[in-house]
């Protein structure tokens, strides 16, 4: 009779994968292939692809002073671009011969729309810039465009001239052929130039000026198209061949002398080939050497193109293709770290899975059972990649991440379907297909009310914007799939095999184990402790209600001095090191000290190798030329080959070259940031802002502030984004006088320019190559404002003799700024510091800072602004909060429709605030730091936590529909009932998530706060629930009841509590404790 009516009973989803095993199993294979499919083309990188709503705009004009350019250029571009719709501040960044605006816009801007609403604003502003400008140039910052691959180059025997053309010429061309490569820049060594060294006796005695060599070279070094001879049968193509083809006949040119004459330019200068003058050194382990540097494509994948790179590279080396004498060396590769990072998080999503399915076989005694939920986790996790790949996500640490801390939740839903069905089979004894049916027909309804209150306490997340936003995004996303994806085994795959393992005559026996045996022994003794103790607990609900508002204080106290920071340090082992000499010092003195700190560095352990450069910076295939700078990047062995984590060894080597001391230098070690992720505007952890109008004065400010500041624990390399007055030189010139001479501010200034630099003026080619001719002065005869003056200048009056430039201007020394910082169209001061996580989180370096700064009292019209993390910290917070919120509230929605009550949603949101205490705890236990993360965490709890009070009230409410329980005896029965599932699921899901929380492996540190905060706010609360909800429902309903009767005037009746959608009434139901005891105990 069953049978008659089952094709009209049940037609949902699971019985439709009962009816049809070979379907479903088919079905299933479908998405397994399709997830090995799409798992195998998801880009693999560090981190989610991250577009920050940031666009730059710079401008050009060689040579002009800050001071000028501030005037002419910067105030300009900023009174245009401020008008940018969604603008929320403009960083202005001025140097010598350069502007630089940086325009910062909301988060979820359309970035391509601003870039075009910004680059028409610019337009307006062209017109009002200096003609000798360069045009400006305006573009997205782009994370992606940082480099992936880095090398250096070195030699025993070539000099660096050689050795730069090698890999430029002859290796580059080789790795652009790499398929995701956008560019291969290179920088260091030094590069070939031709010098036109020239005389001036000799000049002046010939009467030839400076600009007549020049222009003698240029017009004398051009090949000049000759045009077309055509016949009726051919056509050829004529050319006046006048480039230079050798060096001697760059010495050979002739030059037109006064009276007819004509003077080869080898009698007026010496002309060698040799390199450019050296003022910027790059050493790999103190060895001189060249560095070239990947780019990828935007959308390639990070670690193929990395691979790919450093394989052709060995090819290359090992095929004869680079010399024996060449040597390279990887400075810098994201593949590592990133694979190494990914595979930390893959290998805790398996050891998780494996714990949890350990729980399972612990729980429930079978094989079979245990095998049906394993099952399940691969399915959901292939299920998961193929949304995965549809929504474009990409493989980093943050969507494995999600899938780690998920794979807990993975089996929660099949471990309700499996547990239902088979209580069906071994209790009412109905067949294993009515059994699957009947089964599964009570728990859908739940189950997917479950599931949406899981998914309603992440999707608010999605709604916001900011930089948590950005990051996180993946990770929710990843979550969300994997929770959809499991409910789908769920609700076919389990109950088909569940219908057909359920069939089979074999059993494993592990039930009768003595282990198993004693387990199921404790847990009933368990059992009847909660059945004793429950009466009181209900007895003194209030109290019990009064002690986990003390234990939310007591974990509210714990955590008050723990800090925050934003995100935590991630170890990759790249170490800075930033020296920064007084303005007027040298380059060689530069490189000096940096051969020092070199030495130092050697003796410390755990170093893989040290690349310097001295002089300045390379950026790409940019070259930034700054006597007073330096940097040293330094590659520590991985953290599983280390004992310490690189703060400790940053303190460690800033001790030394502290104790060292290097007279007015400055010289800071920065510990490890995570490449791409800009977590404050200044791209530093801590910035202050000064506002004012005296650049003197602000500088005073400055210095006094890092005086007050200086020891501040934790607080590392505070210092200023701009340096003292630098010595400068200025010459004045008198017009009236050059004039009457003959000679004008463009000759002079490029006499000058000729004189201390040289001047480029025109382009040797050889083999298809070209490289500069640079004119010049013996460097030797300038090293002092006096040797400037006697500088020989030629007057273009006719007759008119040479004279010296003392004779028409002043030269003198003097000081002028080498930078001007703005913000929001005022002058500002930044002082920018790091933070070294292991003495003290951010923070607290910030409350610190407060209390020194705090007596510190600044002139009228200037003002101090906090910014760096600190602002991150305080903005992703007001998100999350709301998020917070929003999910508490749409959790209660989903409760409210399920039960039609408002009391009993109240019931259950009673172990969100459970959960607080646990993550207060378990925080304040791993000395961890509140965190994005860990905010996170809270939201993911509001959606977890509820689930095993929503199976308490479930069960307290069918036995008072039952009859023959007074309310609180209903709570503690329930209690007593969904013991053991309770802890079961807790168990599952602590263990699935436990290795994360320990952090094993490289880059686990971003992934651990969040794991953390979830285990222990779901193990506490778990502990709690089984006391507090009973406790608040009966009071909750008593005072509902007292309600409802005070405004009617009716007493209420006995509650009788709607089914689910998809449940049978629950008076059909036997006895919960029986059932599971049964199913324990009867085994495979």
């Amino acid at each position: 009779m069953t049978q008659e009516k089952e094709p009209r009973r049940h037609r949902g989803l699971p019985s439709f994968a009962i009816r049809r095993p070979i379907g479903t199993v088919m079905l299933t294979s479908v998405v397994i292939v399709l997830g090995f499919f799409f798992l195998s083309g998801l880009p693999l990188d560090l981190l989610p692809n991250i577009v920050y709503p940031q666009i730059r705009v710079g401008v050009n004009n060689s040579g002009v002073e800050p001071e000028v350019l501030e005037e002419t250029v910067a105030k300009r571009l900023e009174a245009a671009l401020s008008t940018t719709e969604n603008l929320v501040r403009i960083e202005t960044e001025i140097q010598e011969g350069r502007v630089g605006v940086n325009l910062h816009f909301r988060y979820g801007t359309d970035i391509d729309f601003a870039l075009q609403d910004a680059s028409k604003n610019l337009d307006r502003a062209r017109s009002g810039l200096p003609v000798e400008a360069d045009p400006p140039t305006i573009f997205k910052f782009d994370p992606s465009q940082l480099p992936i691959y880095e090398a250096a180059f070195s030699s025993p025997t070539r000099d660096l001239v050689s050795l730069r053309e090698w890999v430029e010429y002859r290796l580059r061309p080789q790795l652009l052929t790499v398929e995701g490569v956008a560019s291969v820049d290179i920088a260091g060594g030094l590069q070939r130039e031709i010098q036109v060294v020239l005389d001036q006796e000799r000049l002046r005695s010939y009467g030839l000026t400076v600009s007549q060599v020049i222009e003698g070279l240029r017009s004398a070094n051009q090949d000049v198209a000759a045009g077309r001879i055509a016949s009726s049968t051919r056509e050829v193509v004529g050319k006046t061949a006048g480039k230079f083809r050798n060096v001697d006949e760059i010495r050979g040119l002739v030059l037109p002398v006064a009276g007819g004459g004509r003077v080869p330019l080898s009698e007026v200068a010496e002309v060698n080939d040799r390199s450019r003058e050296q003022r910027l050194w790059a050493r790999l382990d103190g060895v001189p050497a060249v560095k070239l540097t990947i780019r990828k494509q935007p959308d390639a994948n990070t670690v193929a193109v990395a691979d790919e790179v450093d394989a052709l590279l060995l090819q290359l080396s090992g095929a004869g293709f680079m010399p024996a004498d060449i040597h390279f060396e990887t400075i810098q590769n994201q593949a590592g770290f990133i694979r190494n990072s990914v595979n930390a998080v893959r290998n805790a999503a398996l050891l998780g899975a494996l714990l949890a399915m350990l729980v399972v076989l612990i729980f429930l005694g079978s094989l079979r059972k245990t095998f049906v939920i394993g099952l399940a986790i691969p399915i959901a996790v292939l299920a998961t990649f193929v949304m995965m790949g549809m929504g474009n996500l990409t493989l980093n640490i943050i969507s494995l991440g999600g899938l780690a801390l998920g794979v807990g939740l993975l089996i929660d839903s099949s471990i309700v379907m499996l547990e239902n069905i088979f209580r069906h089979s071994e209790e009412k004894h109905e067949n294993p297909i009515q059994a699957a049916h009947e089964g599964a027909a009570e728990v859908q309804g739940a189950l997917v009310a479950s599931t949406a209150t899981n998914l309603a306490a992440v999707v608010p997340f999605l709604l916001i914007s900011g930089l948590a936003a950005l990051i996180f995004r993946e990770l929710i996303l990843t979550i969300s799939f994997a929770i959809l994806g499991s409910l789908m085994v769920a609700l076919t795959v389990v109950p088909m095999l569940s219908s057909q393992l359920v069939k089979l005559r074999f059993e494993s026996g592990l039930n009768r184990w003595r282990p198993f045996v004693a387990f199921n022994r404790g847990m009933d003794s368990l059992r009847g402790t909660y059945r004793r103790f429950g009466p009181g607990v209900i007895r003194w609900r209030f109290a019990v209600l009064g002690v986990a508002a003390l234990c939310l204080m007591g974990a509210y106290m714990l955590t008050r001095d723990l800090g925050n920071e934003f995100l935590p340090q991630v170890d990759d082992g790249n170490v800075g090191v930033f020296i920064g000499l007084p303005p007027g010092a040298s380059a060689f003195e530069t490189n000096r000290i940096a051969g020092e700190v070199e030495a130092m560095i050697d003796e410390m352990p755990y170093v893989r190798n040290v690349f310097t450069t001295a002089g300045g910076f390379l950026f790409g295939a940019g070259t930034s030329e700054r006597a007073g700078r330096g940097s040293i990047d330094i590659q520590l062995v991985p953290i599983s080959q280390r004992p310490i984590g690189a703060d400790v060894w940053v303190q460690q080597l800033q001790q030394k070259i502290n104790e060292r001391g290097f007279a007015g230098a400055r010289i800071f070690v920065r510990p490890p940031r995570i490449r791409g992720l800009r977590t404050s505007s200044s791209g530093s952890p801590i910035a202050i802002n000064i506002q004012g109008d005296d650049l003197g004065e602000l500088q005073r400010i400055g210095e006094e502030i890092i005086a007050l500041t200086r020891g501040t624990p934790g607080l590392e390399n505070l210092q200023s984004s701009t340096d003292e007055a630098s010595p400068q030189i200025a010459i004045e010139l008198d017009r009236e006088r050059a004039s009457y001479l003959g000679l004008n501010v463009a000759a002079v200034g490029q006499t000058l320019r000729t004189a201390l630099d040289g001047t480029v003026a025109t382009r040797y080619t050889e083999a298809n190559r070209e490289f500069d001719v640079r004119v010049m002065l013996p460097r030797e005869s300038f090293t002092s404002p006096e040797d400037l003056g006697a500088v020989a200048l030629f007057p273009s009056n006719t007759g008119g003799a040479p004279i010296s430039l003392s004779d028409v201007a002043s030269v003198y020394s003097t000081t002028g700024p080498t930078s001007i910082s703005r913000e929001n169209q005022n002058r500002v001061l930044r002082l920018t510091g790091d933070i070294i996580a292991e003495v003290a989180a951010i923070g607290t370096v910030n409350d610190s800072i407060r209390a020194r700064l705090a007596g510190l009292v600044l002139p009228d019209g200037y003002g101090m602004i906090y910014g760096g993390e600190e602002e991150a910290i305080r903005e992703n917070s007001r998100q999350l909060r709301i998020v917070v919120g929003l999910a508490i509230f749409l959790v209660f929605v989903v409760l409210a429709v399920q039960y039609e009550s408002l009391v009993n949603p109240l019931v259950i949101l009673f172990t969100i605030p459970l959960s607080l205490i646990g993550v207060g705890v378990a925080l304040w236990g791993t000395g961890s730091t509140f965190s994005a993360p860990v905010l996170l965490g809270v939201i993911l709890l509001a959606g977890i936590v509820v689930n095993n009070a929503i199976l308490l009230v479930e069960y307290i409410e069918q036995f008072r529909k039952e009859g023959g329980h007074t309310m609180e005896e209903a709570a503690v029965e329930a209690g007593a009932v969904r013991l053991r599932p309770i802890i079961m699921t807790t168990l599952t899901t602590c263990f699935g998530m436990l290795p994360l929380a320990m952090g094993l492996g490289e880059g686990s540190e971003m992934m651990q706060p969040l794991a953390i905060s979830v285990v222990g706010g779901l193990a506490i609360s778990t502990l709690l629930t089984l006391f507090v909800v009973p406790s608040a429902y009966v009071i909750l309903n008593q005072a509902g009841d007292g309600l409802k009767t005070w405004l009617t005037g009716n007493r209420s009746e006995q509650i009788e509590p709607s089914p689910r959608v998809g449940q049978e009434p629950a008076g059909d139901r036997p006895r919960q404790d029986e059932a599971e005891r049964e199913l324990v105990t009867t085994g495979d």
